[in-house]
């Protein structure tokens, strides 16, 4: 072995290791990993413990997801409870505010007619007897009710009392086929005895004189006469007008006004000044 040439082999393979080492530094700055090499080198410590916790933390992310999932189950449902509990508070809020205009109207009803002296009643059910259009009210003889007092609500004419007991009352509606009401049509003036149509029947006038010119949309009130009904309660609209010239008369179908399906609160009328015609039926000459 010549020692001689030693140094001089020495001298290039120092050469060729900076080279490589300047080739390598190369390298990883264009890879953009020569921050990272010069750290390692600075603290190799450091370097390792910053790659095993970029790995821990991925590791832990993976291992959390199902209990993330968990939570985001448990938030929707809360979410799910909170909006059922804002509905059904939304509902009674709706409820409240239906009741209060129903009674809003009641007292705007018994404000445009303060002579009338009224017993207020709600609408316990409807009578399932197919003879007979009527409703229960909680309000009975112990209340003052009698028999044959008339019946309203916020919107008109609802019937008359048939009968009564001690805390509740029959209710005969307008619409029943016994009904019979004497009325006056608001435009033309005409007068007449409006009965109801029954079940799935019309409410009409009938017999009424050519000489008036019934139009549709006319209101149709209680005229007073007979003394069984206050004067000037609504009842309901024309809606078809049926000429007979041949016979002398025409006839008036009405819409009521009252729509006894939904009725929940009435006016019972306990007392007014009827309009009596009775004292001019006896013809008798007196001496």
């Amino acid at each position: 072995m010549n020692l001689n040439n030693a140094p001089q082999r020495i001298r290039w393979g120092v050469i060729a290791l900076l080279i490589g080492i300047a080739i390598f530094l190369s390298i990883l700055d264009n890879s953009g990993n020569l921050d990272n090499a010069l750290a390692f080198l600075r603290n190799p410590l450091i370097a390792i413990l910053d790659w095993t916790s970029a790995r821990t933390d991925t590791l832990a992310d993976a291992l959390s997801g199902p209990r993330d999932l968990q939570e985001a189950k448990t938030e929707i449902e809360r979410l799910q409870e909170r909006l059922d509990a804002l509905e059904r508070e939304n509902e009674e809020l709706r409820e409240s505010q239906g009741e209060a205009q129903l009674l809003f109207d009641l007292f705007n009803r018994a404000r445009q007619a303060p002579e009338l002296t009224r017993v207020t009643a709600n609408v316990i059910g409807q009578d399932t007897n197919p003879a007979i259009r009527s409703i229960i009210i909680d309000k009975g003889s112990e209340d003052g009710i009698l028999v044959g007092m008339p019946v309203e609500s916020a919107r008109g004419l609802v019937g008359r009392v048939f009968r009564t007991a001690a805390k509740s009352s029959q209710v005969v509606l307008i619409t029943d086929s016994a009904s019979a009401i004497p009325t006056r049509l608001g435009t033309s003036r005409a007068t007449g005895i409006l009965r109801g149509g029954g079940l799935g029947g019309s409410m009409a006038i009938d017999w009424l004189d050519l000489k008036y010119q019934v139009e549709i949309g006319e209101v149709v009130s209680t005229s007073g006469l007979g003394g069984k009904f206050p004067q000037g309660i609504v009842i309901g609209r024309v809606i078809e007008v049926e000429r007979r010239e041949a016979e002398l008369f025409q006839r008036a179908i009405v819409q009521p006004a009252v729509d006894t399906e939904s009725l929940e609160i009435v006016f019972v009328i306990t007392d007014f000044q009827p309009i009596e015609t009775d004292i001019f039926s006896d013809t008798t000459e007196t001496p």
